[in-house]
């Protein structure tokens, strides 16, 4: 899990901070820690609001834009990959330009403070488990912050499926129209109420980031 690299370019001042990876997979990712007074004295802030990138192997995959006098403020950056068996979880930090790892003039790379991954399976267990819930409960697992957050992640986007109206959402057609071959294949049935929603804003989930197969949703749906 260890080629993905976070890059600070203050050759350029727009979209010089960027992700540098081997990887093929989609991610999410957010910026916060930053403080800059600007002429005003007032405070710029990024948002701890999460946002959701497909990045692509020895491209650039851009993340947003620092200016040389931002970059001595600290700058703390969350990034978490969704692969094939595993979710990647990086914490990256810089406190100043002279903490970054040079690699040419005007080039520094943003040092890794923190890893670890989590199986696809057991993201997807934990999801199962609150079927029916529309926001994370951080009381129930012993998680480091950086897991919280992908668990907060996963429940925001649960919740904006769901006020979606995803089973009438145009966008969702082809999701639905698997759902309706997978309960037509495993003789599922859904109960026709308002937590119908629910589940298929979880199912779509476990699809889309958490990569598991039909059978592995059936079973996750017999725990349940």
């Amino acid at each position: 899990m260890n080629d993905l690299r976070l890059m600070l370019d203050l050759n350029s001042e727009q979209d010089n901070l960027y992700i540098k990876t081997g990887k093929n997979c989609k991610a999410m990712y957010n910026i916060d820690g930053f403080n800059s007074p600007d002429e005003d004295e007032r405070v710029n802030s990024f948002s701890d609001v999460p946002e959701v990138i497909t990045l692509e192997a020895d491209g650039k995959n851009v993340l947003s834009s620092i200016s040389e006098i931002d970059s001595e403020n600290l700058l703390a950056t969350n990034i978490i990959t969704f692969e094939e068996n595993e979710i990647c979880i990086y914490e990256f930090e810089n406190k100043k330009v002279s903490n970054l790892k040079k690699v040419e003039d005007g080039l520094y790379e943003i040092p890794l403070k923190d890893s670890s991954t989590m199986e696809n399976d057991q993201a997807a267990d934990i999801l199962a488990d609150q079927f029916y819930e529309l926001e994370y409960d951080e009381t129930q697992h012993d998680f480091p912050l950086s897991t919280n957050r992908l668990f907060i992640f996963l429940f925001t986007e649960k919740e904006k499926l769901y006020r979606s109206s995803i089973l009438s959402n145009r966008d969702y057609e082809g999701f639905i129209g698997k759902i309706n071959q997978f309960k037509e294949k495993y003789n599922v049935e859904f109960e026709q109420s308002e937590g119908t929603e629910l589940i298929l804003s979880t199912l779509y989930l476990m699809r889309e980031y958490l990569n598991q197969d039909w059978e592995e949703i059936r079973g996750l749906l017999e725990k349940s």
